[in-house]
């Protein structure tokens, strides 16, 4: 196995490898990953630590590729250099890859007589290579100018290094650069962004990580889009920068030639757990090879059945992509890769030069792309008019506001790009996801589809952006069988009113099949007339063109599934696909693939037989044609035996055949809509589907491994299906009888197949709920909405799905007035579903039924189950039926179907907690009793009225966890390295202060008055804190020497930081007059900033401080401190408070746990950490309890700091239990 051979090789390269100059070679903390030092001499300093990481461990030891690095800082220019390329080491084995390293990088230390190179050098002071030569200067003068050919730039061209204009080398300018990049952070920070770095980015390393990152929640994303879109609340989207050649800002970015943009920076977007990545997560999203990507884009991880029967190294790596640290694919995120890489800076370019809003840059680039516009009059003013996405009240301001326009100078890309990614994220449904260029579409959709050019469909389906079809069968195999049933219902009636167009399909001209009913566009319904035998004659019906579509005669060989042709006739080729005729044959229709050409003999692949001759008798009559039955060898001429020679050739039945060659754009629209049903005629059951991908486990599981039952145009029409499907779809309950989500499950709906079902556009729950919560508050409504349903016949559905409910055509009449019409009583609705235009004499294979033939649900009619604003008043009309005109005061809640499965039973469970309706307008049954909803049909925002539901004899109530959301949406500690990235250098820091501990260097983040302090002014009075009302403690039983002395240290060392720094700097303080023993602490924090609502409410509340009690156990460093605020009060997180301080006043944060503590972290580092985590507004900033200032209490503390670890899994310290002690007391 790769990962093994991996492992022997290293460990044999570890006991006897010969590299020059390599040495303490070791395994690394990834799988597939090793380091090394690599120095001149044996014992000599300094030394390079190298980092080598294969991306993908199943690829060795042939195809693999290594990312290769150097973990040292300092490095001189020379060694990174020499570990770029990658490529160099491609496919080697361990080993012989290490001689490769030492060898370059032997190279790089011996230097040259230009430019000799010592390693004790700093990075910055390494001389310039020295300058080419004139002639030299102007080839490349030529070559950026042929690359740059016919593309436009708001600016000359300009060659810039490092941060644009900090070109020169030196402390002073990498001390300008930080500033700047600082500067660029704390914008991003500012704007709400949680924002981590990667690399020595201070230090200008060539490669350097930026990531910008927020909680899913916080976008204004409704419930159901986070379900449509595959997403979790409680994750981050995280935007991954990627700067190659050390940072850039945004003048640099947007000055340099469109061709070099993408070599400079590379984005990547995703969704991770923490609000940053691990730095090798960082690398293994910008490695060249992808495939491994793409295949699990193919089947998501999370199904359970894909999951079953792996194998020991898939397993390991599954592990490691479900990793904490890692960045994973959003359900887009391809599409907003290459958006970001493609079209970020050139739209920036726009922006910067001309004063573009967003929207019109897009649009100008859209325009005009690929031409020289200089002296051109193409400037329309349209390019300047209101970004239309900012006028929604609808989204949060973290989504639409804009920094290019909000800031005058210095702006921050990091920023920008993640504002410029939201943007596309979030208002998704309203852009192409091929040419991105915004859809002018009368409908709203609930998830992202492309515009309606053939070449944005083509792309979006051969490129793999849809969604993964066989994820699909797997997971809710029902949904597509439903999505695929309200097609061929549509098709059938000539419904459809779009068309797979664009996507290449090649089908067998319909006007050659006999048989075959042309669907009219104006037919309400349609009903199938009996099938005749063979071909029909070939002649042209008006407009269409035959050239490419003709009728072929052969011999058929029905014993060795093999065609005869005369000579010299050579109509097939291996892969096609053709109909069949067989005259005189019950079975006389199939469709079959070319397995090969061996002429005069073309082999067949094993036929599909359309219905509706799929009949067990049928078989008998044709033993040799069995569906799903395919032979073992294939036609060669070593292994076919010749026909016997006592039969004639001749004699062999003569078939009319069709070759699939006609293209189906070039149909009329009733022949598209005729050939779409052939073709899904020709699909298996999902049940099939499902069986065929349970089959090929641990392969690449797609149907296109399935080449001989699925013709590539049936493959398409599928996918086409499930693509564009812009409403989100759950699957409730199964034909076996239990139900997938019992909770969600409507009671009084006997017989009826269920599924959880939203439409519209991703805001339609926020316009649903604001027309709620206004009509409410001014008609004063105790029921602010009601339920009703909604009936539609079958071959609508295909269109509701996709384009949501309206009424732009008049189908049934409108007696009433213009709406949506729906009823209380779901008989009444019934009659408007027409599922009498499903059933037919004529279909043998299930009598009465003219559906989808394959179809296990059979569905024959379907309504929907609508939450109304509850303003009958208003409505168009409320009687006898009520039509609601208003189409932002219908959410679509439920869709039931009727399926006509005699052997299978649906159970009718009664909700646990049922919704509260109104008893004047409460929905009803086919059986005319009053229907019980569940709680969970509405959103969670607007759950606050249920009713217990009796169950038998009993009453079964079910309490909601208080702490369910507070467990949802509290946010992990901000690491010390990112926190020091927002704070300004102590230039004249010594020496030995700059080599400190992780933990110690904090210090030195706080010590600029320039940048921090200048002009700060603080109401903070150290030494004022009242004592007497403080709990005191006296030094505790369980001291020890180790534990005392380590916080002796630490106290001496955190005081010595306040002394030399101005109070309002730090924003802390630790009185010396209330170290009453070295185990307990008092600390106050201060001065927070004025935007703060904490700031505000203290002020009102006449609080110049928090105060703060740390208590230390007799392990510390070992364990880590608990800290809990002693007053004031905080607004608890159930009622719209922040911070990260419990219920009980404990601090929530990993750091504090055994989880996430660390035994060099340093008491300062920890009240860094701390009062950023008060001051964090993510996800909501932290406020006071109303009322009078009051205490916490120790107990309370305790206990609600176990929840918060339990709640998260976080592990408690083993002493923990002797904090819970009385005030006055020992601990």
């Amino acid at each position: 196995m790769p990962r093994k051979a991996f492992v022997a090789d290293l460990k044999e390269a570890v006991e006897s490898s010969s590299a020059d100059n390599i040495f303490d070679l070791k395994a690394g903390d990834e799988d597939g990953s090793f380091t090394f030092e690599h120095r001149l001499s044996a014992g000599a300093s300094p030394s390079v630590t190298v980092q080598a990481l294969i991306s993908d461990v199943a690829d060795y030891p042939s195809a693999h590729q290594y990312i290769v690095y150097t973990t040292s800082e300092n490095v001189p220019k020379s060694i990174n250099e020499a570990l770029t390329d990658s490529s160099i080491f491609e496919g080697l084995k361990v080993s012989p890859m290490l001689d490769k390293a030492a060898k370059a990088l032997n190279k790089a230390t011996a230097g040259s007589r230009h430019n000799p190179v010592r390693l004790e050098d700093d990075a910055m002071d390494i001389d310039s290579p020295p300058e080419p030569e004139d002639s030299e200067l102007e080839e490349e003068e030529e070559e950026d100018a042929a690359d740059s050919e016919g593309e436009w730039s708001p600016r000359p061209p300009q060659h810039t290094s490092m941060g644009g204009h900090f070109s020169h080398h030196g402390n002073a300018a990498t001390s300008i650069l930080n500033e700047r990049i600082r500067a660029d952070l704390r914008y991003a920070k500012k704007a709400g962004f949680r924002v981590s770095h990667l690399g020595n980015l201070s230090q200008n390393a060539r490669d350097c990580f930026i990531t910008v990152s927020c909680r899913i929640a916080k976008l204004g994303i409704s419930d159901e889009a986070i379900q449509a879109w595959h997403l979790d609340r409680k994750q981050y989207i995280t935007l991954l920068i990627h700067f190659t050649a050390g940072y850039r800002i945004l003048d640099s970015l947007t000055a340099e030639e469109p061709s070099r943009s993408r070599s400079i920076v590379e984005m990547r977007i995703g969704v991770s757990s923490r609000y940053k990545v691990s730095h090798s997560a960082a690398i293994e999203a910008f490695s060249k090879i992808k495939d491994k990507d793409r295949r699990k884009t193919e089947v998501k991880p999370e199904c359970p059945e894909a999951q079953k029967d792996k194998k020991a190294d898939a397993k390991v790596e599954e592990t490691e992509e479900a990793s904490s640290e890692g960045l994973h694919s959003l359900f887009i995120g391809r599409p907003l890769d290459e958006l970001l890489n493609e079209r970020l800076l050139p739209v920036l370019r726009y922006r910067v030069a001309m004063g573009m809003p967003w929207s019109g840059a897009e649009d100008y680039y859209n325009d005009n792309q690929g031409r020289n516009i200089i002296g051109s009059d193409t400037m329309n003013d349209k390019y300047w008019a209101e970004d239309r996405s900012n006028l929604s009240g609808n989204l949060p301001t973290l989504v639409t506001a804009d920094h290019l326009a909000e800031a005058s100078k210095d702006q921050s890309f990091p920023l920008l790009a993640m504002q410029f990614a939201l943007r596309h994220l979030v208002r998704c449904t309203e852009f192409c996801l091929v040419c991105h260029c915004r859809i002018e579409a009368d409908f709203e959709a609930l998830k992202p589809y492309v515009c309606s050019k053939p070449l944005c469909l083509y792309q979006y389906m051969s490129l793999g952006f849809g969604p993964s079809i066989e994820y699909e069968v797997l997971s809710q195999p029902y949904v597509v069988d439903l999505l695929v049933s309200f097609c061929y219902s549509s098709a059938q009636a000539g419904r459809l009113s779009s068309l797979p167009l664009g996507m290449g399909l090649t089908v067998p001209s319909p006007s050659l099949i006999a048989g075959r009913a042309i669907p009219l566009p104006s037919a309400r319904s349609y009903m199938p007339p009996a099938w005749t035998d063979g071909i029909a004659p070939q002649k042209s019906s008006p407009g269409l063109d035959l050239h490419s579509s003709k009728k072929h005669k052969a011999r058929l060989d029905e014993y060795r599934s093999e065609l005869l042709f005369p000579p010299g006739e050579k109509p097939l080729k291996t892969g096609d696909w053709i109909y069949l005729a067989i005259p005189g044959k019950r079975v006389e229709r199939l469709h079959c693939r070319v397995i090969e050409t061996f002429y005069p003999n073309v082999r067949l692949g094993p036929p599909i037989i359309p219905p509706p001759s799929v009949l067990d008798s049928e078989q008998q009559l044709y033993p040799t044609l069995v569906v799903g039955v395919a032979r073992s060898q294939a036609l060669t001429p070593a292994a076919t035996p010749p026909p016997p020679t006592h039969i004639d050739p001749s004699s062999y039945p003569e078939v009319d055949f069709v070759v699939y060659d006609k293209n189906f754009d070039d149909l009329s629209d009733p022949e598209k809509q005729s050939s779409i049903c052939m073709l899904l005629e020709t699909l298996p059951s999902v049940s099939k589907m499902k069986e065929f991908l349970h089959g090929i486990r641990g392969k690449h599981m797609s149907f296109r491994n399935w080449p001989d039952r699925i013709s590539p145009a049936a493959l398409g029409v599928l996918r086409w299906i499930i693509a564009s499907n812009r409403s989100c779809i759950i699957q409730i309950d199964n034909l076996d009888g239990e139900s997938r989500h019992s909770g969600d499950r409507v009671s009084g709906m006997q017989s009826w197949m269920q599924f959880r079902f939203a439409m519209g556009a991703p805001d339609k729950e926020q316009r649903f709920v604001t027309a709620v919560r206004e009509t409410a508050g001014r008609l004063a409504l105790k029921y602010p909405t009601f339920f009703a349903w909604h009936g539609s016949p079958l071959h609508n559905w295909h269109g509701i799905i996709r384009e949501g409910l309206h009424f732009k055509e008049t189908l049934h009449g409108r007696a009433f007035g213009d709406g949506v019409y729906h009823s209380l009583d779901a008989s009444t609705s019934l009659g408007y579903t027409g599922s009498y235009a499903h059933y037919s004499s004529f279909n043998d294979s299930s009598p009465g039924w003219t559906g989808w033939p394959h179809s296990e649900l059979k569905v024959s009619s379907a309504m929907s189950l609508n939450e109304i604003v509850n303003a009958p008043a208003e409505f168009r009309n409320k009687q006898p039926h009520l039509v609601v005109a208003q189409l932002d005061w219908i959410q679509t809640r439920y869709l039931f179907v009727k399926c006509n499965v005699p052997e299978k039973s649906l159970v009718d469970k009664v909700p646990l907690q049922a919704l509260d309706q109104d008893p004047s307008y409460t929905p009803r049954g086919p059986a005319h009793e009053s229907i019980v909803i569940p709680i969970t049909a509405v959103s969670k925002s607007r759950r606050s009225t249920s009713k217990s539901v009796k169950s038998g004899n009993k009453k079964a109530k079910v309490e909601l966890p208080a702490n369910v959301e507070e467990e949802l949406l509290l946010s992990d500690e901000t690491d010390v390295e990112d926190l020091a990235i927002f704070f300004s250098e102590t230039e004249e820091t010594s020496k030995s202060s700059q080599t400190k501990s992780k933990g110690h260097a904090v210090e030195g983040l706080v010590g600029n008055k320039k940048a921090r302090s200048e002009g700060l002014k603080t109401d903070f009075v150290p030494g004022t804190l009242d004592h007497s009302t403080l709990p005191l403690l006296a030094p505790p039983s369980y001291a020890t020497s180790m534990a005392t002395k380590t916080l002796q240290r630490e106290l001496k060392a955190t005081l010595k930081v306040q002394d030399a720094h101005p109070t309002e700097e730090l924003g802390w303080y630790l009185d010396r007059e209330l170290i009453n023993n070295v185990y307990q602490w008092i600390i106050e924090l201060h001065s927070f900033e004025d935007q703060l609502p904490l700031a505000r409410e203290m002020k009102a509340k006449g609080l110049k401080s928090i105060v703060l009690e740390i208590r230390f156990g007799s392990e510390y460093p070992m364990s880590p401190p608990f800290v809990r605020v002693i007053r004031p009060r905080f607004l608890p997180f159930m009622l719209g408070g922040g911070g990260h301080v419990t219920g009980g006043g404990a601090l929530c944060m990993e750091l504090l746990t055994n989880s996430g503590w660390s035994s060099v972290s340093s008491i300062e580092s920890v009240l860094l950490q701390v009062r950023m985590a008060i001051s964090s507004t993510d996800p909501k900033p932290a406020r006071l309890e109303n009322g009078p200032v009051r205490d916490y209490g120790v107990g309370e503390a305790v206990e609600a700091y176990k929840r918060a670890c339990i709640a998260h899994g976080w592990q408690i310290p083993k002493d923990f239990d002797t904090f819970n002690a009385g005030a006055g007391g020992s601990f």
